[in-house]
């Protein structure tokens, strides 16, 4: 899975702005079989967990995500309360994520132990195992949908608050946090060191952790947690994403591996076209080239790549040969969901 292969959303077509070749790329999806995929990560994801594939957008994404930066399970329903920063323009108020912005352990518990000191009528207690994930347990679960804070970094956030019948509640909750953040000491020692503020909140991903899902995968590799937290839930095996695919042929295990390679999503998402070329540029030479030559070396038995956009491009050995089906640019095959 590779979220963002088909490059950022922009007016501009891909070719224009791609500067590296890509001729390994190029061949495996001029080469493959192209079939109808799920077109988010999580969606693409929780096909191969059942029952999991089932939630939709209400994936418990914070009890997964729990699971995988605590090694413990929660029986409550948990709630991702993620810090952001939250930039106000002429007539917006603009969303960035904790992706755009480095938060150290020490600023994160300072700003924790200040949400948990205002908080502690309610009873509400934030923990940070990570400090860009924070987690709330709630005792029961709020009539509220809310998006990812992710897939709508950059943009409008009146446009995307959370909704439902208690959303209104977490407004308040969110502007209250909002100027508790604002003065804070971490805020003002970031501030002098001309970084973004912490100075706001994003509730999303709420959920209470399902069963243990059947699934074909036996190993995943990944950096990214949802998918650590799934494998782990599944008891299947989980390692570190390697630094090329040239080091998968010693950790491929028998049966389905299934990789996520998520080099490419953020600039794509932010519509940052030369870091994107040049990220593809890298990738060409540390994934797809190897993983062309473990196909034809037979070291893999088939290779099924997801750019995350609605479409998968499943290869095979026997499929490379095909000669009399022509190579064509990469961005030809490219399309955004």
């Amino acid at each position: 899975m590779v979220p963002g292969l088909c490059g950022p959303a922009i007016d501009a077509p891909l070719a224009e702005y791609l500067t590296a070749g890509t001729p390994a790329l190029d061949r495996l999806l001029s080469r493959a079989r192209k079939v109808a995929a799920p077109s988010t990560l999580n969606d693409t994801l929780a096909t191969f967990f059942a029952p999991l594939s089932g939630y939709g957008k209400a994936l418990p994404v914070a009890s997964l995500t729990w699971l995988a930066d605590t090694g413990e399970s929660c029986d409550e329903y948990l709630l991702r309360v993620d810090p952001v920063h939250v930039r106000a323009d002429q007539s917006s108020l603009r969303l960035f994520d904790a992706t755009t912005f480095s938060l150290q352990p020490e600023e994160s518990r300072a700003l924790v132990a200040a949400f948990n000191d205002f908080y502690s009528g309610r009873g509400w207690q934030l923990q940070a195992p990570h400090p860009q994930r924070w987690y709330l347990a709630l005792p029961q679960a709020p009539e509220m949908t809310a998006i990812a804070p992710g897939t709508i970094s950059g943009e409008d956030i009146n446009d995307f608050l959370p909704a439902g019948a208690d959303s209104s509640a977490w407004h308040t909750v969110m502007n209250e946090v909002q100027m508790l953040f604002h003065d804070h000491p971490v805020n003002t020692a970031r501030a002098q060191r001309g970084e973004l503020s912490v100075n706001s909140i994003w509730p999303w991903g709420g959920g209470v952790l399902p069963g243990k899902p059947d699934t074909p995968v036996t190993q995943v590799l990944t950096d990214q947690p949802l998918p650590a937290g799934m494998a782990q839930l599944a008891g299947i095996s989980c390692r570190e994403l390697p630094g090329e695919s040239s080091e998968l042929a010693t950790l491929l295990q028998d049966g389905l591996n299934l990789v996520v390679v998520d080099h490419l999503e953020k600039s794509a998402r932010y519509g940052d076209a030369q870091a994107w070329s040049g990220r593809i540029g890298q990738l060409e030479q540390t994934w797809f080239l190897p993983l062309l030559e473990l196909l034809e070396n037979r070291k893999l038995e088939s290779l099924d790549i997801y750019p995350v956009n609605g479409q998968c491009f499943s290869s095979s050995r026997h499929r490379l040969h095909f000669f009399w089906k022509r190579t064509h640019p990469f961005p030809a095959h490219c399309r955004h969901a």
